[in-house]
């Protein structure tokens, strides 16, 4: 993969950014997490077959997660406010010019199928952001962004290193056992779930050849609190990257987790996978995923909300547990009924 940079010293309205690309060149802009550039993986085959050298606009830590995906030609690196972002339309239709397609995905979901709370449509009525951004699944969106045939096909790819180490780590944890990889938390605060410790508790007693490995950022080490001496359980939280992460979950029996790039990862894998909603709909996520188990919150009135919360400002606390209400509200009964299904077939 040929790397290119927004050079740092010049204002952006000098450069010529490498000018116009030879042959069928087509640009996919995405500036977004984890999760994001493993949506944007889902067209890039596509858009190979289409005969197009695929270059990626995309920041330093996004190009991090797509790095060894073998479809992509070039990648244009900025870092975050390089360019104000009153200025971005411009840019990106400057950047455009050096390019026979442009695949504009900032904001397709976030902003588009998301509300964020600064924005306007946080304020509209429920029912409103339903009627808008509740039927439309979000891979299905990008596809039609980029104008790409489905089906879905996201995929992770890891390094050879990180694929070599995945499988050794899990030959350490034993051929003959169940590995679950619970990926603990996301981005905002409706993506913990309370129950995490209950049903951790009774596999440990119900299934010796259950193993669980907890996975997140170094936040989520404060929700492996107390599992540390338990050997079952590896709590990796904040000690593996992204990459170490999604090499692994390749190799366990179950993935689960709120909505997340890990699961995202996941979602075209025939690893069984647990995703529990708390801001999205069925029909936003989870509905082209393969061997999936779809976890929504019961009894919960502003459920799916289709905000993007960054703390509980907008968002419905649960007293009881000081979690979000529509992760409080997914039966932890109902989740332990499927995992002991997953561990006896």
């Amino acid at each position: 993969m040929r790397v290119e940079h927004l050079k740092k010293d010049v204002p952006w309205q000098e450069q010529n950014f490498g000018g116009k690309r030879l042959g069928k060149t087509v640009c996919v802009q995405r500036y977004g997490g984890f999760g994001d550039m493993l949506q944007v993986s889902s067209i890039l085959p596509g858009l190979k077959e289409q005969g197009y050298s695929v270059t990626l606009n995309v920041m330093p830590e996004g190009l991090d997660i797509v790095k060894h995906d073998p479809h992509i030609d070039a990648a244009f690196v900025q870092v975050t406010d390089q360019v104000p972002n009153h200025e971005l339309g411009y840019y990106w239709d400057a950047l455009s010019k050096c390019f026979d397609k442009f695949v504009m995905l900032s904001e397709s979901v976030e902003g588009s199928l998301l509300a964020l709370p600064d924005r306007r449509e946080s304020a509209w009525h429920p029912a409103f952001r339903r009627m808008v951004m509740g039927t439309v699944d979000y891979l299905e969106a990008t596809h039609a962004i980029a104008d790409v045939p489905l089906p879905p096909r996201v995929k992770f790819y890891p390094s050879t290193g990180e694929s070599k180490w995945a499988r050794q780590y899990r030959a350490k944890l034993g051929g003959g056992n169940f590995v679950i990889l619970w990926t603990l938390s996301g981005s905002s605060v409706h993506k913990t779930w309370p129950y995490l410790d209950m049903i951790i508790a009774r596999l440990m007693l119900e299934y010796s050849h259950v193993k669980v490995v907890t996975c997140g950022d170094g936040l989520c080490q404060l929700l492996e609190q107390g599992w540390s001496k338990e050997k079952r359980v590896k709590i990796k939280s904040g000690k593996w990257d992204i990459g170490e992460t999604l090499s692994f979950m390749e190799h366990c029996d179950l993935v689960i987790g709120p909505e997340t790039g890990v699961l995202n990862a996941a979602s075209m894998l025939d690893i069984p996978k647990f995703l529990m909603l708390s801001h999205s709909g069925p029909l936003n996520i989870g509905k082209n995923w393969r061997n999936a188990t779809i976890f929504e919150p019961e009894k919960t009135p502003c459920y799916p909300c289709h905000i993007l919360h960054k703390g509980f400002e907008l968002c419905c606390r649960d007293e009881i547990t000081g979690t979000a209400l529509c992760a409080a509200n997914i039966d932890p009964e109902k989740v332990w009924a499927a995992l002991c299904k997953e561990i006896e077939k």
